[in-house]
């Protein structure tokens, strides 16, 4: 059984446990990043928006953002009546996880892409968006391809941080550096580019030769801007998933990691 690295953030550390471990992993977690939810006033400007029908769409690009919004629109509006207004709206969804997530919460999902990505949610919206005014809520270092591809797309977009990503350093994060170090990770899983940042440092403090320890593993980035940051740290990156979703780096960690051993 090979050990994974799974950094996630605490709230989806128990589960992503689990879903590791169903994957035939051994498991070993840490969150090199805590969520915050973020009041701002691009939000009440949301509501306010929100209220006065004058939004086209809705993008959720992760359950994380989900929660947050509802969590902060409770301090504006009874969640019957936010539900109520979302319904004018036409919600996009980043992928599955995220439309379960919403659809718990009570919000009709209008549309989600076939490549669960940025990239995916500028080529499904990119036609038809002209003209529209458009909100984004997600983390605050959310990549720039979405905004800049929707608005190229003649869109109006509004980028709303919804929640704040803030670099972690506690006794896990030590322990999975001590184990990366003593050559005992078999593959890592980097979900976010500051998680990847976040624990590449924690190493890096470690040892000089922190670099070479992650590069002997197999290396997953759960999408293209993780890639990037992992590449700019000198990490070499060997998967890619097909959706930017960690059930499908998880099976594509795994396919790899089953090829090579036979």
């Amino acid at each position: 059984m090979k050990t994974l690295a799974v950094m996630r953030p605490k709230n989806r550390l128990q589960e992503s446990e689990q879903m590791a471990i169903a994957a035939g992993f051994n498991p070993i977690c840490a969150s090199p990043v805590e969520i915050l939810f973020n009041k701002s006033t691009l939000f009440d400007e949301f509501i306010n928006n929100l209220t006065n029908n004058t939004i086209d769409y809705l993008i959720i690009t992760s359950t994380n953002g989900a929660e947050a919004m509802c969590s902060l629109a409770a301090d504006h509006l009874s969640q019957e009546k936010f539900i109520q207004l979302l319904s004018s709206v036409k919600v996009i969804a980043i992928g599955p996880v995220s439309a379960k997530a919403l659809s718990r919460m009570g919000i009709n999902v209008f549309e989600t892409p076939s490549e669960y990505s940025s990239r995916g949610l500028v080529e499904l919206l990119a036609g038809e968006v002209k003209g529209k005014k458009i909100y984004i809520l997600r983390s605050d270092h959310g990549d720039g391809l979405l905004s800049q591809g929707l608005t190229e797309a003649g869109a109006k977009v509004v980028d709303v941080p919804v929640y704040r990503l803030v670099k972690l350093k506690d006794e896990e994060m030590i322990r999975l550096a001590e184990m990366t170090l003593a050559g005992k990770i078999d593959a890592f899983a980097f979900t976010s580019a500051l998680s990847a940042s976040s624990f590449i440092e924690t190493v890096c403090e470690l040892s000089k030769e922190a670099i070479d320890h992650i590069n002997s593993a197999t290396v997953a980035a759960i999408g293209y801007p993780t890639k990037e940051r992992l590449e700019s740290l000198g990490i070499r990156v060997d998967i890619v998933p097909p959706d930017a979703t960690y059930p499908a780096m998880l099976e594509s960690l795994a396919s790899l990691l089953n090829k090579s051993t036979i």
